[in-house]
C-alpha cells in the first residue's frame, strides 16, 4: 500500500510504511495516536486519515498491508501490538487537535480495542497512550528488553506498550476532561449489575478472563471476554466466533462431569461475553510449576502422575461421548480443585469441533503435531495432546518444539521424559506416555484402552519406552557441535551488522552483554582461529562502537560490559574503531534507581556488576601497557567497593516470596552472591585488607545459608529454578568455588560440590538450555567444580548436562538447534541464546577455560 504527502519522506520496512515530516521538532518521548482498523478496511481507513494528517505536522507509520494488519491484530506480534493500524507522533501542542478530527472522519468505523491506550472518543477507533518516539531499548532487571524513557526529574519509565494503559508520572493527559469511556464494562461491576469482579485469571489480546460472583445466585463463576475484530481472519470470523463456538461446545457438553456449565452470554459494546461455572482455583501449569511434578514412586499419593491420567482420560471419554474434540489440550486448560482432592475439569473450547465442525488452531507441541490437513478432528488427536500434558505433569516441561521436523521434536520429548523418569520404577508410566504420543492413531487409541483398563504394557507393545541409547559425548562430538555453533553465532553477528537488515527491524538489536552484540562478541573472541570469525567479530565491534545508545553503566546490561567487548577486541582481534576511554558524559558509576531509590549494588547492572568489570578492563589495560586506563579503572572499581561498604549501593532483588523467587535474594544476579563475587574478586586483584576482610565475610554469610538453600532446592516440591545461574545454586555455587580458591577455605569447596549435586538432580527438568535460567549456567558449574577439584565425577557430570542439552534441541546431535528462551527457535545471545550453550560446550571440549565474569 503506498502512502503520501508531499513534502513528507516515506519508506517502507517489512511491517509499516513511514511518512515522517521534515518540520517535526526533535522528541523523545510523547503522546502518540494510534488508528485501528480492520484488514478489510485498511485502504479506506489511510485515505481517510491522510488528509488530516497533511494539515498537520507530525509523522506517522501505517501497516504496510492487509496480511500485515491481521498478523498486528491477531495477538501474536505482542498485546501491544492489536489494532494499531496506524500511528501518529504529534507535537504536545497540537496531538489533541489531530486526535479529535481524526475522531470526526473516523465516526462509527471499527476495529480491534487497542489495550496499551485510551480512546479519544467512545464513538470512533482513535487511542492514545504516552510512548517512546525514538527507540531507547535497553535490558531491564528481568531480562526482558524495555524502551527506556527518561522524565524531566531523571527518572525512568518502560515505554513498551502492554496489555494494558500504563502512563509515566510526568505526563499530564491532554485528554482527560474529554476522553470518553473504554470498550470494557465498568469494574467491579458487570453484566447489568449481576456479576461482581473478584479477581483477574488471565490478560489476553483476545480478551480477559475474571472471577466473579453471581449477586443473583451468590455463586461464584468464570467470565471470559471475547474483544471484537481481535484474532480476525479471511472470512471475518473472530475472537468473538471462537467464544459462541465455546458456549455451543458447552451446551452439548452440560452435565459432563469435569467441564464448565455455560450459564449466560452477554455482550457489551461489541464484545461478548461468556459466564461459566467456576471449577476451581488454580491450573496444572501453575500447580506444578509451584509444587513440583506428579510422580507415581508413592511419596505423595495425592499427586500421582497415574491417577492424573486415568482422571484426565474419564473426562476426556466424556466429552468424546458426546461427539466433541477438544483439540485444545494442555496444562493451562486443566484446572484443579483445592478444595476437592482429585478433582480435575478440562476448560477452554474456542477451538473445539463438535460434530466435525469447528474453528482452526491448534498449540504447538500439544495439538499441532497431529493437527489434520483436511477432514474432522478425531478423539485420538485429543490422546496426543493427553501424553503431552502427562509429559508436562511429570516434567515441568513443555514438548520440544524447536525443530521444523515433528518427529525430531517427539523423540527429543521422549528423550527428555527418559531422563526426567529413570528406571524400573516409571516404566509403565514412560510407556503409555510415549503411546500417546505416538503419530499412528492406532497405536494411541490402543494406549489409552491399556490407560482405561489399567493393563499394564508388555515388552512388545509398541508403544513401550525405553530409554534411548545414550549418546557418547565424545572429543569429536564437542568438536562438530563447537564448529557449528560458532558458525551459526557467527552468522546471527553478520546479521546484526547488515544495514539493510537493520533498517528493517522495528526494534534494534541490543549492545549490551546480557542480551545483544557484546555478549556475543565475548564469546566469538575464544574462537577466532575458526574461518571469518575474526573478520566477523571486528565487524561486529566497530558496529557496536558506532551505536548511540543511552545505556546505564552496568556490566551485563550497560556500558562496562560494552566496554570490555570493544576492548578485547581491539587487543585480541585488532578491531578497529573501539574505544579505551568511558564515553565523555556518562557516568561511570550507578546512580539512583529508575524508581528514585539508592544505586544498585547487584551483578547485573549495579556496583557489583561494575566493579567486577572495571578489575577486568583493569587487568586488559596492563596487558596492553596502558598504565593510566588501568588505574582508572581500578579507581572505578575502588569506588564501586567504597559503595558497598558505606551502603550507599543496596540491593533490591524485589519479590521473594513466591516459589518461583528460589535463592533470588541469595543468588549471583540479584542477590548476596553477586556481591561476594566483586569482593572476592577485588580482595585478590588489590591485596587491599579491609576488601579481603569483607569478602571473608561475604563469603562465610554464602556458605552458612547455603545449606538451606540446598535442602530447599531437593525438596520433593521445589522449583527447578533453584538450579539456574541467576536465582540458584548454579551461581551461588560458581561464587563458593571462586571464594575457596581467593580464601583458601576447602569448606567453600565442600559447599561447591554440594551445589552441584542439586542442580545435577534437578537438571533433567529444567526447560531452558541456555546461561541464564537454564541448563548451560549449571554446566558452567560443573566445569568449575571439576576444575578445582579435579574429581571426574563433575566431568561427568557436565558430560550428563551436554545430552541433556542435546535432548532439549533441534537439528542432529553434532549440529543441535539450541531453542532460545522462547523455546521455539534459536537466537545466539549469551545469555539467552547460542553463545551462552556455546560458552560451556567450549570449557566442557577444553576442561576448563576462561569464562565470563571471571576475573584471571
Amino acid at each position: 500500500m503506498a502512502v503520501s504527502i508531499a513534502g513528507r519522506g516515506g519508506w517502507s520496512d517489512e511491517t509499516w510504511s513511514y511518512l515522517n515530516d521534515p518540520r517535526m521538532p526533535a522528541m523523545e518521548h510523547g503522546w502518540k495516536l494510534h488508528v485501528s482498523a480492520r484488514p478489510a478496511d485498511l485502504d479506506t481507513v489511510t485515505a481517510l486519515v491522510l488528509p488530516v494528517l497533511s494539515r498537520h505536522v507530525c509523522h506517522a507509520k501505517f501497516a504496510r498491508d492487509p496480511d500485515v494488519l491481521r498478523r498486528l491484530n491477531s495477538g501474536v506480534v505482542s498485546a501491544g501490538a492489536v489494532g494499531k493500524a496506524i500511528t501518529v507522533y504529534a507535537p504536545a501542542d497540537t496531538v489533541a487537535e489531530i486526535a479529535r478530527e481524526l475522531a470526526a472522519v473516523l465516526r462509527d468505523r471499527e476495529g480491534p480495542r487497542v489495550v496499551s491506550d485510551r480512546r479519544v472518543d467512545p464513538r470512533a477507533p482513535v487511542y492514545y497512550r504516552y510512548g517512546p518516539f525514538t527507540g531507547d531499548y535497553r535490558t531491564g532487571r528481568s531480562g526482558r528488553l524495555e524502551s527506556v524513557m527518561t522524565g524531566p526529574d531523571g527518572r525512568m519509565f518502560d515505554g513498551l506498550a502492554v496489555g494494558r494503559y500504563r502512563c509515566p508520572p510526568w505526563a499530564e493527559d491532554p485528554f482527560a476532561s474529554g476522553s470518553g469511556p473504554g470498550d470494557e464494562p465498568s469494574e467491579p461491576h458487570f453484566g447489568g449489575g449481576r456479576y461482581t469482579v473478584t479477581a483477574g485469571i488471565a490478560r489476553s489480546p483476545q480478551g480477559n478472563v475474571y472471577r466473579a460472583v453471581d449477586r443473583v445466585h451468590g455463586q461464584p463463576v468464570v467470565v471470559k471476554q471475547a474483544r471484537a475484530f481481535v484474532g480476525e481472519d479471511e472470512s471475518g470470523a473472530d475472537a468473538r466466533h471462537r467464544l459462541r463456538n465455546e458456549r455451543a461446545v458447552l451446551t452439548a457438553l452440560d452435565g459432563v462431569a469435569g467441564v464448565p456449565r455455560a450459564l449466560d452470554y452477554f455482550a457489551h459494546r461489541s464484545d461478548e461475553y461468556l459466564v461459566m461455572s467456576a471449577c476451581g482455583d488454580r491450573d496444572l501449569r501453575r500447580e506444578v510449576l509451584r509444587d513440583g511434578p506428579y510422580r507415581d514412586d508413592g511419596t505423595r499419593p495425592e499427586r500421582a502422575l497415574s491417577a492424573l491420567a486415568s482422571r484426565l482420560l474419564r473426562v476426556l471419554d466424556a466429552i468424546h461421548g458426546r461427539n466433541v474434540v477438544v483439540r485444545d489440550l494442555k496444562p493451562d486448560n486443566v484446572v484443579l480443585d483445592s478444595s476437592r482432592p482429585g478433582h480435575c475439569h478440562v476448560i477452554d473450547f474456542g477451538i473445539s469441533e463438535r460434530d466435525g465442525t469447528g474453528p482452526g488452531g491448534a498449540t504447538p507441541g500439544y495439538g499441532a503435531p497431529v493437527l489434520r490437513t483436511t477432514g474432522p478432528a478425531a478423539p485420538a488427536d485429543d490422546y496426543y495432546a493427553l501424553g503431552a500434558t502427562l509429559f508436562f505433569a511429570a516434567t515441568g516441561m513443555d514438548p520440544v518444539i524447536v525443530d521444523e521436523d515433528h518427529t525430531v521434536n517427539r523423540d527429543r520429548t521422549l528423550a527428555c521424559l527418559a531422563w526426567a523418569l529413570p528406571g524400573p520404577t516409571h516404566r509403565e508410566i514412560r510407556s503409555r506416555i510415549s503411546g500417546l504420543l505416538s503419530f499412528d492413531p492406532a497405536e494411541r487409541t490402543a494406549t489409552a484402552d491399556r490407560l482405561r483398563t489399567g493393563t499394564v504394557g508388555t515388552a512388545g507393545t509398541a508403544g513401550t519406552a525405553r530409554r534411548p541409547a545414550r549418546l557418547r559425548i565424545d572429543d569429536d562430538l564437542l568438536d562438530e557441535i563447537i564448529e557449528h555453533t560458532t558458525a551459526f553465532c557467527a552468522g546471527e553477528a553478520s546479521a546484526i551488522v547488515d544495514p539493510e537488515r537493520a533498517a528493517r527491524l522495528n526494534v534494534p538489536t541490543s549492545i549490551d552483554v546480557y542480551g545483544g552484540s557484546s555478549g556475543l562478541g565475548l564469546e566469538l573472541l575464544h574462537h577466532l582461529h575458526r574461518p571469518r570469525v575474526r573478520s566477523t567479530v571486528t565487524a561486529l565491534a566497530r558496529w557496536t562502537a558506532e551505536q548511540s545508545r543511552n545505556l546505564p553503566p552496568g556490566f551485563y546490561t550497560g556500558r562496562t560490559g560494552v566496554e570490555l567487548f570493544l576492548t578485547q577486541a581491539q587487543l585480541t582481534a585488532g578491531a578497529a574503531g573501539t574505544y579505551e576511554d568511558p564515553l565523555p558524559g556518562h557516568p561511570a558509576l550507578p546512580g539512583r534507581a529508575p524508581d528514585g531509590g539508592p544505586p544498585e549494588a547487584d551483578l547485573i547492572a549495579g556496583a557489583a556488576g561494575i566493579g567486577l568489570g572495571r578489575l577486568q578492563l583493569a587487568r586488559l589495560a596492563l596487558r596492553s601497557g596502558h598504565r593510566n586506563a588501568a588505574h582508572r579503572h581500578l579507581a572505578v572499581a575502588a569506588d564501586c567497593d567504597r559503595m558497598l561498604a558505606s551502603g550507599t549501593a543496596r540491593l533490591s532483588p524485589g519479590r521473594t516470596d513466591t516459589a518461583g523467587s528460589a535463592a533470588l535474594r541469595e543468588g549471583i544476579a540479584h542477590g548476596e552472591a553477586g556481591v561476594a563475587w566483586f569482593l572476592l574478586e577485588y580482595g585478590g586483584v588489590t591485596g587491599d585488607m579491609d576488601a579481603i576482610s569483607r569478602s571473608e565475610q561475604a563469603g562465610a554469610h554464602l556458605a552458612a545459608v547455603t545449606p538451606d538453600i540446598i535442602a530447599a532446592a531437593t525438596g520433593p516440591g521445589a522449583t527447578r529454578r533453584y538450579g539456574s545461574w541467576c536465582r540458584g545454586l548454579a551461581g551461588i555455587g560458581t561464587v563458593l568455588v571462586r571464594a575457596a580458591e581467593r580464601l583458601d577455605e576447602p569448606g567453600h569447596l565442600d559447599l561447591a560440590r554440594r551445589s552441584a549435586r542439586a542442580c545435577a538432580a534437578l537438571a533433567p527438568r529444567m526447560p531452558l538450555v541456555t546461561q541464564c535460567c537454564g541448563l548451560a549456567g549449571v554446566g558452567e558449574l560443573m566445569v568449575d567444580v571439576a576444575e578445582a577439584s579435579g574429581s571426574e565425577e563433575f566431568w561427568d557430570a557436565a558430560e550428563t548436562i551436554a545430552l541433556l542439552i542435546l535432548g532439549r534441541s533441534g537439528g542432529t546431535w553434532s549440529r543441535p538447534v539450541f531453542p532460545d528462551t522462547g523455546l521455539a527457535g534459536p537466537s545466539a545471545t549469551w545469555a539467552g541464546g547460542s553463545a551462552g550453550v556455546l560458552g560451556f560446550f567450549r570449557r566442557l571440549r577444553a576442561r576448563g577455560g576462561p569464562r565470563l565474569g571471571r576475573v584471571t
